[in-house]
């Protein structure tokens, strides 16, 4: 197996790297894409990347903003490393690897020194069960806990309004704002909490006010929300652990501090863990190398 090595640059200079390993990448700016640009610059799915004996193919998946390659229309076509596909105003080069080694770490030096936002997403696609093979248990603070931090309140959502008409304009103030926090999830996982929370008052609300398609569309984002912010901690978790394993620990280090944004005021094993290789990590930084 091999890996696909994302070069993104955004018009205001910026510059990252994203790996992922395999043959296959969604470039886009929903959640469950490989590779995740911001959304005022590409669509839910945006583009297809596929390798196949040594080459890279790219596919158009929108319209609007519409993908191009070298500034031209996408709609399928083979990419060259020097080809410049089109997301917005975001430029990407995209070049494939053979990974020879699997006892080398995932990301370059390059890699580590780019944003931690786009990578994770990018990680997201690496089977699970590769990291389990991969973990070592004597290597630091070991795995962590089996049993996940709760992160969401199993309290069901009220409306703070009593009235039906009231009810319903708070119930759409929420939904804006859930919409608002959700978009921001990507680069301030934490977010994600508190959009869950208000798609699910705004569900109540709505439902009070008797506007039942607005409050079943609510309860569903939530829903939907709540199992992507689910799936994106634990392969953090399994990441993060993976990470200290090979040594990795500028990347451990930026794993750490969105765990530590999801997880801030909670209790419990996983906690404890974490606050473990937060120290182990601390202790790493003050330790010349």
């Amino acid at each position: 197996m091999g890996v696909l090595k994302f070069d993104i640059r955004y018009p205001n200079g910026q510059h990252e790297v994203a790996v992922v390993e395999g043959e296959r990448a969604l470039v886009g700016s929903a959640a469950h894409c490989d590779v995740r640009l911001p959304v005022d610059q590409a669509a839910y799915e945006h583009l297809v990347i596929e390798a196949s004996g040594g080459s890279v193919r790219a596919e158009a998946r929108a319209t609007t903003p519409p993908a191009t390659i070298n500034g031209m229309p996408l709609l399928s076509s083979a990419v060259a490393p020097d080809a410049a596909l089109g997301a917005g105003n975001v430029r990407i080069f995209v070049s494939y690897a053979a990974d020879t080694d699997p006892n080398d770490a995932l990301v370059s030096k390059e890699n580590k020194e780019s944003s931690p936002i786009v990578r994770i997403a990018a990680l997201i696609a690496i089977p699970i069960a590769g990291y389990m093979l991969l973990l070592d248990p004597d290597e630091g603070v070991g795995r962590p806990p089996t049993e996940d931090p709760v992160l969401f309140s199993s309290a069901e959502a009220s409306c703070p309004q009593s009235v039906p008409a009231q009810a319903i304009v708070a119930g759409e103030e929420r939904l804006d704002q859930a919409i608002g926090k959700r978009e921001r999830t990507p680069f301030v996982p934490s977010e994600g909490l508190a959009a869950v929370a208000l798609y699910e008052t705004a569900a109540a609300c709505l439902r009070l006010g008797q506007r039942i398609d607005r409050a079943e569309e609510a309860t569903q984002s939530a829903a939907q929300l709540r199992e992507v912010i689910t799936r994106d901690m634990r392969t953090r978790r399994l990441r993060l652990t993976r990470m200290l394993a090979v040594e990795d620990y500028d990347l451990a280090e930026r794993d750490v501090k969105a765990l530590e944004g999801l997880t801030k005021g909670k209790k419990g094993p996983f906690i404890s863990w974490l606050s473990s290789v937060r120290n182990e990590l601390n202790a790493k930084k003050s330790t010349p190398r």
